[in-house]
């Protein structure tokens, strides 16, 4: 067993539970939750954070609020020799919110926001160089943001 198995106990996960929850939430409010003082949610949250288990807070956006209507999976599979140059393309396009490499026919599985049908083609255009897309648009998300509790 590894040290940083060590630190994943019950009371771990419950803390990793509550920030995936609220990740502004209090220690105090924490401990409140799960029979601990705020300094020892405090320590157990900075052994946490010092190991990588937790590797940041963010912000979770409603796209649809802010004009992006529609998420699109782009499966995509690269020429030879394209790939370093293919990543700096995707880094480089801020409707990118998610890149994953993958097994089997394809290379990758790209997750875009795109505003309208027109705005996926000009994206999907930009990838052809690269490589060869196969766009899907999201019909619904029945699961997102899952809580992982281990």
């Amino acid at each position: 067993m590894t040290n940083d198995t060590k630190l994943i106990d019950s009371l771990s996960w419950k803390i990793l539970v509550e920030l995936q929850k609220n990740a502004r939430i209090s220690y105090k409010e924490i401990g409140d939750k799960i029979g601990l003082t705020g300094p020892a949610v405090a320590e157990r949250i900075q052994k946490l954070e010092e190991k990588g288990i937790i590797k940041g807070y963010s912000t979770l956006i409603d796209l649809k609020k802010i004009g992006y209507s529609l998420t699109a999976i782009v499966n995509f599979k690269f020429h030879p020799g394209n790939l370093d140059r293919f990543l700096n393309h995707l880094k480089s396009i801020p409707e990118v919110f998610e890149c994953n490499r993958i097994t089997g026919t394809d290379s990758m599985v790209i997750k875009v926001a795109i505003k309208e049908p027109t705005h996926l083609e000009k994206l999907v255009n930009g990838f052809i160089e690269f490589g060869t897309p196969t766009t899907s648009i999201v019909l619904s998300t029945p699961i997102e943001n899952r809580i992982f509790a281990g």
